[in-house]
Formats: C-alpha cells, structure tokens, sequence
C-alpha cells in the first residue's frame, strides 16, 4: 500500500505544480453541466500531468479523470470504477475558487481497487499542504497522523460543507438541511468550495462533520480513504455505507454522525 501513497502524493504534487505555473493564464474557460460549473485548460494540464506520473510509476494504470480530454492528450486508457485497479482523479477540485483567486482549491487522487478507495492523496495548493492515507497505514499531513476531532454533539461542532451546481430543487434541499443545523444551533458552518479539502479538514479535526449533496467519485475518492484511516465514519447522506458510487457524503466521528444523521432527516422530513 505504501507504493500507491507514494505514488499518489507524487501525482497529487505533478498537478499542483502546473496550477501554480498556470495560476495567471488559466486559458480558456467553459462550462460543463451548469453555467457555474467550470473547467479550464489548466485543469486539463493538470490532469495530463497527473496521468503521466502515474503511468511512469505504474504502467498498466487505468484512469477515471474528471475531465475527459485528458485521456487523448496524455494517451492513457479510459478505466471502470470497479475495476480490479483504478486511478481516480480531480485535476483541480475548486475551479471556480481558482478562477477568481481565492485560495481554498486542491489535487485529489486516489487508487481505487473494487470500487474501494485503498490509497490517497489530497494536496491543498494555496496551503500547501499534503494530506495522504493507504488503507490500514493511517491518515498524515504532511507525514504527521491525523485524526478526527472528538466532539460528540452537534452543538459542539464546527461543520463544513458545500453548494450544489443545481440551482433548482437541489438547492432548496441543501438550504433545508443547512437551516436545520444553524437552528441546531451548531458553532459554524463553513464552505469552502472543494470537497476534497473539506474531507481533510475533518480527518484532521480541524471541521468535526462534514456533509455534501451531488458529488461526483473524483470529488471524494481520496477523502473517503483519508477520512476512514483518521477514524471517521464516511457514509452517504442516508446513513448508507459509502462507496464509489455514491452521490452525497456525510463524515464525522461515529457519535457526533449519528447526530448529524439525525438533523438531515429531520429537514429532509420538514
């Protein structure tokens, strides 16, 4: 497992030096799925460079990135999420935040086997900062443990989470859930903007819980491995085991989360 760390930290630092590189001419920009949705060609060279580390590591590597134009510049093969062994990537998690400058946008990669995360790297850029896990090794930023904080009701946390693209019906349900736990009342709520960086802060106890609506794999790959190996509880947002397929994230240690659990369904029910 000690391997994939490796390689994944090396990966995860390959992306993050061009973001620097590129940080004032990002290039072209366009949306994807929602006009708020963004990708720029500093994204996708990040994400070539990203590839690249890793098939010189390991060079049957198979690849799920976020953006697909990667696949044809770098000349690597497109992989399966339950795939005996897949590379799952997000170039640049927090586009929008790299877009105007501010400081909160990360480098996730994870090596998943099975459809189970078992190896990950997160790198905060603006930070700089490296928060990595392999599966029965532990979690450590910047080679330090981590764990996860010990606060046991929601009236004692510090939460993150995030927004979704979808500015209809998804949002009105996020608003619920968010109304819910100001009235809890929790200590804070903060948000900021990559999801990546938010599961690292709650492996690191830095945020107590951390929940989050329409996700994508590459958004919590790497997070979901760091989050487990700092003793956090990662399921979806039903209380549902997570896994590579799941849609929405709810993490904290296992008392405060069944907390948690209760305020989202007691706003999913209002």
């Amino acid at each position: 497992m000690r391997d994939l760390v490796q390689t994944a930290r090396a990966a995860a630092l390959a992306g993050a030096a061009v973001l620097r590189e590129r940080a004032q001419e990002q290039g072209a920009r366009r949306t994807k799925s929602a006009s708020t949705d963004f990708v720029t060609d500093a994204d996708i060279a990040s994400g070539v460079a990203i590839v690249r580390a890793i098939a010189a590591a390991r060079p049957s590597a198979v690849f799920v990135v976020e953006e697909a134009e990667v696949y044809d510049e770098a000349l690597v093969p497109l992989g399966r999420l339950d795939a005996d062994e897949v590379w799952v990537i997000d170039p640049l998690d927090g586009t929008t935040s790299y877009i105007h400058g501010f400081p909160c946008f990360s480098v996730s990669v994870a090596c998943v086997r099975n459809g189970r995360p078992v190896a990950g790297a997160v790198y905060d850029v603006a930070r700089q900062e490296m928060y990595s896990a392999a599966e029965g090794t532990g979690a450590e930023r910047d080679g330090v443990s981590v764990t996860v904080a010990s606060a046991e009701m929601v009236s004692d946390a510090l939460m993150v989470t995030g927004f979704p693209y979808d500015r209809g019906e998804a949002l009105d349900r996020q608003l619920a859930v968010l109304s819910a736990f100001l009235h809890a009342p929790v200590h804070g709520i903060r948000r900021d903007g990559s999801a990546a960086i938010d599961c690292c802060h709650v492996a690191s106890g830095r945020a107590d819980g951390f929940w989050e609506y329409g996700l994508k794999p590459w958004d919590m790959a790497a997070g979901a491995v760091i989050l487990r190996e700092a003793g956090a509880l990662v399921t979806d947002i039903s209380g549902r085991p997570w896994d590579i397929h799941s849609e929405s994230l709810c993490t904290a240690n296992p008392v405060l989360h069944a907390r948690m659990l209760e305020v989202i369904r007691g706003a999913a029910g209002s």
